[in-house]
């Protein structure tokens, strides 16, 4: 055999064996390569199932947020329909009264409040609420039942006693899809007319009985008039006349094109059954010559009788970059035969407490004559409550977290029945959350 066949059979040999071996190595390539595609195929169907099981819970929670929260079954789904609110306030005050023999006196107070609102249907509501509040005294410091109107305050220091929890809030309202704007409310609810920034004739902690239309009505996109009635029960007698109240007011708010406000109105309080009729029980604020600054010569019995007209405005714009509100308010008692008539309250508001770490600051000065405004709801911190006083308070309150304020007021005042007109100086600090 020659030396070229000898080369020639020895290729042939090797391409036999090497071919073998790599035809092995090929095919155990292509499993692995099987087996790596198999393998990159379950990864990528898991994260098609993770991107859709993430695209599922994205709807849901944008479905709830959209909702306002979580699905209620069926079974529950009345507690969407309930609404708790509510506010606690905790008060440290010192008071300097001239005319005592110990002048100055100082307290710890809590009030608290927790209210629910059902919402029956898409018309009717229902408002519950409770309240603190120290129990109505007599003259001879005797405990009747009831609690003040005007004060929801309860007083720290009786040996760690329960304090009184009473209903301050029970009313239904209707506000009917038929007639835009309208409200009706019947029960002990909240104050039903404009007050503003004034509490020259009413207590901010007052809540009315009886029954109260509200209305308002947009004139133009500038003006919108407002309408407010209440008829009121303030003391159901079974031997005579019930003391009753009857209220109406009219305002108009006018927007300008700088988005200044200006409000104005007018109303009118008719108290009936009042001349000659018994003093009410007025916890803090009785009185050696009638309740919270009433006239009553025998000191059991109302001189007179209280129709009560009222005109009050206030133009809020900024100044600078702040709020910035001037206020007033002006009364008169039209019935006959009174003298002291007459009261007044101008002041102004600085900025706006709102979010954390703002502020705002009120000022206000009033004159307030003893049969001006029935005394049973007038401010009942002013001059330890009630009429005949005037002078200066002055507030700062400052937002410390959302809910949350902390503030200030001091009141420099005169108790005019006190001979001579003794000077009257009250500070309060208050911690107040809402929710």
């Amino acid at each position: 055999m020659t030396k070229k066949w000898k080369l020639k059979w020895m290729a042939v040999f090797a391409v036999l064996l090497f071919g073998t071996a790599w035809a092995d190595e090929i095919s155990d390539l292509r499993k692995e390569q099987e087996k790596l595609y198999n393998q990159l195929a379950e990864m990528n169907n898991r994260l098609l199932k993770m991107e859709a099981a993430q695209q599922e819970q994205t709807q849901k929670i944008s479905k709830m947020e959209e909702s306002g929260g979580f699905e209620i079954p069926e079974t529950l789904s009345w507690l969407e329909k309930i609404k708790l609110y509510g506010d606690f306030r905790y008060r440290y005050e010192c008071r300097d009264r001239d005319w005592q023999a110990d002048p100055k006196d100082d307290r710890h107070r809590i009030r608290a409040r927790v209210g629910i609102q059902f919402q029956i249907n898409d018309e009717y509501m229902f408002d519950f609420r409770v309240a603190t509040s120290e129990f109505l005294k007599d003259e001879d410091d005797q405990i009747i039942p009831g609690s003040a109107a005007n004060a929801a305050n309860q007083t720290l220091g009786d040996y760690w006693a329960g304090k009184n929890l009473w209903v301050d809030r029970a009313y239904v309202s209707y506000t009917p899809k038929a007639v835009s704007g309208l409200t009706i409310a019947a029960g002990k609810m909240y104050n039903p007319f404009y007050v503003g920034k004034s509490d020259l004739i009413w207590d901010g902690d007052v809540n009315p009985e009886g029954f109260a239309l509200q209305y308002t009505r947009s004139l133009t996109e500038q003006d919108e008039m407002f309408l407010n009635t209440l008829a009121g029960y303030i003391e159901e007698n079974g031997s005579s006349a019930d003391k009753r109240m009857l209220g109406g007011q009219v305002g108009l708010a006018h927007t300008f094109a700088d988005k200044s406000k200006a409000t104005f109105g007018l109303s009118y309080f008719d108290y009936s059954n009042i001349e000659g009729e018994s003093l009410p029980a007025i916890n803090d604020q009785v009185i050696a010559n009638g309740a919270a600054g009433n006239t009553s010569t025998d000191g059991t019995n109302y001189d007179f009788d209280y129709n009560l007209v009222e005109a009050f405005g206030q133009y809020a714009f900024n100044l600078g970059t702040h709020p910035f509100a001037i206020f007033g308010d002006y009364v008169v008692n039209t019935a006959s035969g009174v003298k002291e008539d007459t009261g007044w309250l101008t002041g102004f508001t600085f900025n706006k407490a709102k979010d954390p770490g703002t502020w705002d600051f009120t000022y206000s000065y009033r004159d307030l004559e003893a049969d001006a405004v029935l005394g049973a709801f007038a401010d009942s911190d002013f001059a330890d409550g009630g009429t005949n006083a005037r002078g200066h308070k002055f507030n700062v309150t400052y937002m410390l977290a959302k809910n949350t304020s902390l503030g200030v007021s001091y009141y420099l005042a005169e108790k005019l029945e006190r001979k001579p007109n003794e000077d009257y100086k009250r500070i309060q600090l208050d911690f107040t959350v809402k929710f």
